[in-house]
């Protein structure tokens, strides 16, 4: 509904808190709003003029007038788009734009740590829950490759407390919180609070909305929030993540892939490739 690209920090906390809680604004205040964000009441009236608006009397009415977005609208909007070129250079446009996006907000040391966090942990949990899952597989098989303990947390709601008995200090927890982080995802952090293992979030939100701490947070651009969301960028930022960790070439890594391609060599008439 309104572009955040140029929005300072404060506003960028409002802007990404009204995208959560579209219900809650409704009814809300700039005072309920400044209270729930952390910022002043100034900086709230100040923001609806930065999207457009005259004050949030005037939101409430776009916000209302706004149809609901359901998934069968976001593909329409995406092939409406299509209206006057071929699918391939469209997509291909979209694609360039997440990357962009996602470059643009790129910061070198999170992406460091988070190298080094999985590298230094006896073993990986990745927390993928809907769309994300298949990112979370292949850094899962990716990883397994250079002999890192790479596992996904499969179980929902209480079931999760099975996995999470494990999860000690020496282990890191990768947590994938695209739209939102769901609650499994803030379970893991407020529990890494007490026991004290690593988290890593990746996510489409520039401002993650969770009042629990977590040691390195990844940018990913997906699209808006009504479009068909794409995972060419996470995608890009989960290879290079993988391939920062095989340039590292840590000894143990080494010898784990030299064990594999003696398997290979083992075993390949009864399991050819």
């Amino acid at each position: 509904m309104f572009d955040i690209n140029h929005l300072s920090p404060s506003h960028l906390k409002i802007a990404q808190w009204i995208r959560h809680n579209e219900s809650a604004v409704m009814i809300a205040s700039e005072k309920d709003i400044a209270e729930a964000t952390g910022v002043s009441i100034a900086s709230v009236s100040r923001f609806w003029r930065m999207i457009g608006c005259r004050n949030l009397k005037e939101y409430k009415q776009k916000l209302k007038a706004k149809q609901e977005v359901t998934p069968a609208k976001k593909m329409l909007k995406t092939i409406g788009n299509l209206e006057y070129t071929d699918v391939q250079s469209h997509h291909l446009s979209r694609s360039i734009r997440h990357l962009q996006a996602t470059l643009d907000h790129f910061q070198r040391d999170p992406f460091n740590k988070a190298v080094k966090l999985i590298q230094e942990s006896s073993r990986l949990y990745v927390y993928a829950p809907g769309p994300s899952i298949s990112l979370g597989e292949l850094l899962c098989y990716r990883l397994r490759r250079f002999g890192q303990d790479a596992r996904c947390l499969r179980w929902m709601g209480s079931e999760l407390l099975e996995e999470m008995v494990h999860i000690d200090k020496s282990c890191t927890v990768l947590i994938f919180a695209f739209g939102r982080i769901l609650k499994e995802g803030e379970v893991l952090l407020k529990h890494a609070m007490d026991t004290g293992y690593k988290t890593i979030v990746v996510t489409d939100q520039l401002v993650l909305d969770t009042s629990f701490p977590f040691d390195v947070f990844l940018y990913a651009d997906r699209g808006d929030k009504d479009e068909f969301h794409s995972m060419i960028a996470p995608l890009f930022l989960l290879e290079n993540l993988i391939m920062e960790m095989g340039k590292a070439g840590q000894p143990h890594q080494m010898e784990h892939l030299e064990r594999l391609d003696s398997l290979r060599r083992k075993y390949r008439d009864d399991l050819p490739r």
